[in-house]
């Protein structure tokens, strides 16, 4: 994501762009510790159901969302870059959340 300002600042938004990367960086080092997030961690996430991996034009994943803060319930989901996707675990995380899995696509 670009940012284009002009003059001296302050740019709050910056700062909201650098909390979010701070959040990914932060859960990507835990998991890299092999501190994967647990149920309580995730008990906000919204859930992706029938799931598939696209590869195209960066990895993320579609499917059917349930809970999500935008994306009303029921609706088809494109998550947004896919960082880490651990199936048996039940998670994936995108750059902007953690995402339940529920089942996979046939």
């Amino acid at each position: 994501m670009s940012v284009l300002h002009k003059g001296p600042g302050p740019f709050p938004e910056l700062a909201r762009i650098a909390a979010r990367h701070r959040r990914l960086a932060e859960d990507l080092e835990r998991i890299a510790g092999g501190h994967h997030p647990g149920a309580d961690d995730l008990r906000d996430a919204p859930l992706l159901m029938e799931w598939r991996l696209r590869l195209a034009p960066a990895p993320h994943l579609v499917g059917i969302v349930l809970g999500h803060p935008v994306i009303p319930d029921g609706e088809l989901c494109r998550t947004s870059e896919l960082f880490t996707l651990e199936p048996d675990l039940g998670y994936a995380r995108t750059r902007s959340r953690f995402y339940r899995l529920g089942e996979r696509a046939n």
